[in-house]
């Protein structure tokens, strides 16, 4: 097996506390985020949650669970329990940068060898695909968070 690390960034016009907050509201994901088309906390203990997932990967539709810590205002990690990259760990890191704030999405994972695929294209179809939905979650959010601030919440 093989470590894959894929990095996702932006930079969002509005306050990290604002970003933050929509960020971490996952069961409204798919409000504002395509591919997600349920979500639901299904255990929460303080800043740890367990959290189950229903959306589009590989075409077609997936299910998984995660483990989610919130560390308010600086962080979110998580580790996927069950799902097609069981185990994968994702963090994203906030950053305020005046009025604005950075948001890197970081997704380690292994993958195992998929038959008949060589492992660098293997690698490469798996990154794309967790960097596209990375990408579309960030934006989502970007979205979210810029019109909010546009409409006074």
């Amino acid at each position: 097996m093989r470590m894959i690390s894929v990095k996702n960034e932006i930079i969002i016009d509005a306050p990290l506390s604002v970003v933050f907050n929509i960020a971490s509201d996952v069961e409204k994901y798919p409000e504002f985020i395509p591919t997600y088309k349920k979500v639901k906390i299904i255990e929460q203990d303080g800043e740890r949650m367990i959290v189950q997932r229903e959306g589009m990967a590989w075409g077609k539709l997936v299910n998984w669970s995660s483990e989610v810590w919130i560390s308010p205002n600086i962080s979110i990690k998580a580790i996927q329990l069950e799902g097609p990259l069981q185990g994968m760990r994702i963090e994203w890191q906030f950053e305020e940068i005046d009025d604005r704030t950075r948001i890197l999405l970081v997704h380690n994972f292994e993958y195992k060898r998929i038959p008949f695929i060589g492992n660098l294209i293997a690698r490469f179809i798996i990154a794309r695909i967790v960097s596209r939905m990375a990408e579309e979650t960030l934006k989502g959010i970007k979205g979210m968070s810029e019109k909010q601030l546009t409409v006074g919440g």
